[in-house]
């Protein structure tokens, strides 16, 4: 019993951060300024270690 509500509610939580992941940057604006801990952090680069910060310039070198 205890083992499905756990699982239920992990499931509940991955659902809700994907879907929070994949929100349109207007919507996820909107909402930071409804509570500042729901605003995006970061740039327009979405943080991904691939780049290694030289090539997400926001000059556009590559």
């Amino acid at each position: 019993m205890w083992q499905n509500i756990i699982v239920g509610i992990i499931v509940i939580l991955a659902a809700a951060f994907l879907l929070w992941r994949y929100l349109p940057m207007a919507w996820r604006q909107r909402a930071g300024r409804l509570h500042p801990a729901l605003a995006p952090k970061g740039g327009g680069c979405g943080g991904c270690s691939a780049c290694e910060g030289d090539s997400c310039a926001p000059d556009g070198r590559r």
